[in-house]
């Protein structure tokens, strides 16, 4: 049991490090889209966040005119 709490109490400390940035990304979330997050971990310590959000659009087919 006490492997699993270190495990527990590891990831609990890695979330609160990256848990302001996720919150703000998905407060800014799009209607249709995406948004990901890539974390650079090393020695154990959060070092580096990458954010993204992205509009997916829909393409209307060869021929058609967009409504958009």
């Amino acid at each position: 049991m006490n492997g699993r709490n270190r495990t527990t109490d590891r990831a609990t400390y890695l979330f609160e490090q990256v848990k302001p940035e996720l919150l703000k990304l998905l407060a800014n979330a799009p209607e249709y889209g995406g948004c990901g997050i890539d974390i650079t971990i090393h020695q154990g310590e959060v070092i580096r966040l990458a954010v993204r959000a992205e509009v997916t659009r829909r393409i209307a087919p060869n021929g058609e005119k967009s409504r958009e």
